[in-house]
């Protein structure tokens, strides 16, 4: 049987191979959901989402973000979300939807949202981060509410 001061040197020493075997950096997002290319049947996406390049939500697609979720994208200028279809994010005011780069803003910066013609959208409770566009293509077709937009620098 182990002792509580045994435990506590077991857990240390397993977030030191960790962090060792890692480069130094901690991983947190061991459950993150990985996308890039198109998207062509209708989802769902909580939690954590990485993409890895540009997404492209197909005419006839929902992609819907439930309240809480966080999207990180790669960072490059070229990595956007581009909405064909529809872009329906749900966040609520003590759980926003977090768009931001893979890294923070200190990776570079991402492309952003683009709706096309044809697409909609309702954005609510979001904060996108770090994007180079913010929000851009079709203004018209997107709902807006309690949406912040934070620049690259």
């Amino acid at each position: 049987m182990r002792t509580p001061a045994g435990r506590i040197f077991l857990g240390a020493m397993i977030v030191a191979a960790v962090l060792l075997l890692s480069g130094g950096k901690a991983h947190p997002h061991f459950n993150a959901r990985f996308y890039r290319g198109d998207v062509a049947v209708s989802t769902s996406w909580e939690g954590v989402i990485r993409l890895t390049g540009t997404l492209v939500i197909q005419q006839g697609v929902t992609v819907s973000v439930e309240p809480g979720t966080t999207i990180l994208v790669q960072p490059g200028v070229d990595a956007e979300i581009v909405v064909r279809g529809r872009l329906l994010v749900r966040g609520v005011p003590g759980k926003p939807v977090v768009f931001d780069t893979a890294g923070g803003c200190a990776a570079g910066p991402w492309g952003g949202i683009v709706f096309e013609k044809g697409s909609t959208g309702i954005l609510e409770h979001a904060t996108i981060r770090c994007a180079v566009k913010g929000i851009a293509g079709e203004p018209g077709v997107v709902r807006r509410t309690g949406v912040i937009v934070e620049s690259a620098r």
